[in-house]
């Protein structure tokens, strides 16, 4: 059984979540957190966590420091986001390395299959029914990718590994504007409107697969070629 982590959020939608999370059958709730000092406490206390579930409004004594809560969270265990205000912060935290972002009117089936889905590796965007949000073309699937060239999947392993245009370029040989270039290219041809959507379309359609780095892209395919 998989382990989870609320932090974050009035006592109440706590103690809501705790209950639709230790109502499925494959997770439970090892322990909550009000705030990121009693969320430090806890992953210093080593306790069982394969998932924290961060509420997007858990204190962080400043504002903009929520991107690396994620950060020093996800040093340690898995991260999903919930409470998402908007698809705007989307490629923040998923940059920060959130592996998963909920808006707040997810349902409960919803929210256990995301910890469920991250807990083994995976990614999540689901925002619910945000307006005008587009996370990703109707239908996901492999052929899709046939859109990219080969160059452009390269680029999309790698930002999807989390890596950003500057390394990109460097790492690639390319200039910055190249970079950005053929994720713009990418936007187009594949209907998605933000980056941060871009890393769940590689691992939603096969592309890479949790774990995977941008040198075991190089090797497959090298042997895809010989």
């Amino acid at each position: 059984m998989d382990t989870v982590i609320v932090a974050g959020g009035p006592s109440l939608v706590r103690a809501a979540l705790t209950k639709v999370i230790d109502a499925s059958d494959t997770l439970r709730v090892t322990g909550t957190a009000a705030d990121r000092d009693g969320l430090r406490d806890l992953l210093d206390a080593r306790a069982p966590a394969d998932v924290v579930l961060l509420d997007r409004s858990v204190r962080t004594g400043e504002a903009a420091d929520f991107t690396g809560l994620i950060g020093e969270i996800c040093a340690v265990t898995r991260t999903v986001v919930f409470g998402a205000p908007s698809a705007q912060e989307v490629d923040a935290q998923v940059r920060a390395g959130a592996t998963g972002v909920l808006a707040a009117d997810v349902s409960a089936s919803q929210l256990v299959s995301a910890l469920e889905t991250v807990s083994r590796g995976g990614l999540v965007v689901a925002l619910g029914t945000v307006p005008a949000v587009n996370t990703a073309p109707a239908r996901v699937t492999p052929g899709l990718t046939r859109e990219l060239s080969v160059r452009e999947r390269e680029i999309l392993t790698m930002l999807a590994t989390g890596q950003d245009s500057a390394s990109i370029a460097r790492d690639l040989g390319l200039s910055p504007l190249t970079v950005k270039t053929h994720i713009t290219r990418m936007l187009g041809k594949l209907g998605i409107r933000r980056r941060g959507h871009l890393v769940a379309f590689a691992y939603e359609s096969g592309l890479i697969a949790p774990g995977m780095t941008h040198t075991s892209f190089i090797a497959n395919r090298l042997r895809a070629a010989s």
